[in-house]
């Protein structure tokens, strides 16, 4: 027997629609039918959007909210607050909606953008799916990103709280007031970052921090290793591992058991660092030690 192009394209299709259905059957979406969930499978090709710059003053407070989107943030060129959602949907969808747009509205004190939640179930057959937004801020401005799906940040020097549901936080060139960092799902990357204080943990994910100038603080992982480079640094770290090795500047810490903990003076010893992990290795250097 002989089937057409367009027949085997709709069996195929027709697979399709039953397998994700089943899929979001055991997901817990029982009490709907399965039917359903082909009906609402259609085309979708959505842009993303580039907004009116909005003059905010010279520093804004920034709220960044959308759980399902990458966020990179720089410095504006003309002390003005720009966003770009660069989010991309090309194809295939299962929804009976389309993405919530993202919306950002002038505050008392600053700018809030953020997607309205969505509940609904989202299954991209066929196609492209990209979620990132694009914002540039007055450097000294307070960013308080409050969900995302990872974070790059550069150049600014105000007030940070990040936290990212699920994705890294990489920040570059940032001479902070005051920095809060933590992620439910992905690493920690700090570039060239001075801080009078930090507070940084991640949930599953390595902390790397290369050239970190802090006056105290905290930086823990619940699963991953911890590599520091401290420069200029007036500090007691108090470091340990539940299991791994510890390294300060290059001389191990030994351990008979699996746990292994050290306190390490830099400097006056002035200023109190608690660095820790569930599970890994820590390796801190200071002002260029290997």
């Amino acid at each position: 027997m002989r089937y057409s192009r367009g027949g085997i394209v709709a069996v195929l299709l027709a697979a399709e629609i039953f397998i994700a259905g089943a899929i979001m059957w055991s997901l817990g979406a029982r009490n709907f039918p399965m039917y359903a969930y082909a009906g609402g499978l259609h085309r979708v090709d959505q842009g993303g959007k580039t907004f009116a710059p909005i003059d905010a003053g010279g520093a804004p407070h920034v709220v960044i909210d959308d759980p399902d989107s990458g966020v990179a943030v720089t410095p504006s060129g003309d002390g003005k607050v720009h966003v770009t959602d660069a989010s991309q949907i090309h194809g295939w969808l299962w929804s009976h909606r389309s993405r919530p747009a993202l919306q950002v509205t002038r505050t008392a004190d600053g700018i809030s953008i953020q997607r309205p939640g969505d509940n609904n179930v989202h299954f991209a057959m066929f196609g492209f799916d990209a979620e990132h937004i694009d914002v540039a801020v007055p450097a000294g401005s307070l960013l308080e990103i409050r969900r995302c799906s990872g974070a790059d940040v550069s150049g600014l020097t105000g007030q940070m709280r990040i936290h990212s549901v699920d994705g890294h936080i990489a920040l570059t060139n940032v001479h902070a007031g005051a920095l809060a960092l933590s992620s439910d799902d992905g690493s920690l990357r700090l570039n060239d970052v001075i801080a009078p204080a930090i507070d940084a943990s991640t949930k599953d994910g390595s902390i790397r921090a290369q050239g970190l100038q802090i006056g105290g603080g905290t930086l823990r992982t619940d699963d991953g290793s911890v590599t520091l480079d401290l420069l200029d640094s007036n500090l007691t770290v108090h470091a340990r591992t539940q299991d791994g090795s510890l390294r300060f500047n290059g001389r191990r810490t030994e351990s008979d058991a699996g746990a292994t903990s050290g306190d390490f003076q830099i400097g006056s010893g002035s200023g109190s660092l608690a660095v820790s992990t569930q599970d890994g290795s820590i390796h801190i250097t200071t002002n260029g030690a290997q």
